[in-house]
């Protein structure tokens, strides 16, 4: 997890951001993160109830350590999606946790801070979110949770050098 650290460094020192452009998130309340996951996936991610096949899905040993970086990572998501919406721009340098679902993480997302922000914004009558998830592989989760919302999701599709007349096709 040294990258996320080292983005916000980086940014810094090559003078992309100034400090007074850096916002520091509170850690996501419980009840913030019941709006896309369960009570029991939550108790148990948050007391150590994990198992070993649990922690092989996700690709990470449990920790407190980690409990607290997955819940300050999704507290910063939602931080910068309001102050986007104040400000017209805002970035996280952590977070894209799509694989995370309501009862379970997995492929080494263990809450989804996407999710979660966007059903904290979609709580405000006729406001919509927009997802793009430029990763290689979907957000499952994230399209899992928010089957029922109104949420767009789009996702860039690489599908390799044998067909370049569709490399690049979004869907």
């Amino acid at each position: 997890m040294n990258k996320f650290p080292r983005v916000f460094h980086f940014l810094l020192k090559d003078q992309v951001i100034t400090e007074k452009q850096v916002w520091y998130p509170e850690i996501a309340s419980k009840d913030l993160l019941s709006c896309a996951h369960t009570e029991e996936y939550l108790d148990n991610f948050i007391n150590g109830n994990v198992n070993e096949q649990e922690q092989r899905r996700t690709g990470f040993s449990w920790s407190e350590g980690l409990v607290r970086r997955c819940r300050y990572e999704t507290g910063g998501t939602v931080l910068a999606a309001q102050v986007a919406l104040q400000r017209g721009l805002a970035c996280s340098t952590a977070g894209g946790t799509h694989h995370a679902f309501p009862s379970f993480g997995s492929g080494f997302c263990l809450l989804n801070d996407l999710a979660v922000t966007a059903k904290y914004l979609i709580s405000s009558p006729k406001r919509k979110v927009l997802i793009v998830d430029l990763d290689v592989h979907q957000g499952d989760g994230t399209a899992f949770i928010l089957k029922r919302n109104r949420v767009s999701l789009h996702s860039r599709c690489i599908v390799g050098k044998t067909s370049p007349s569709v490399n690049n096709r979004v869907t």
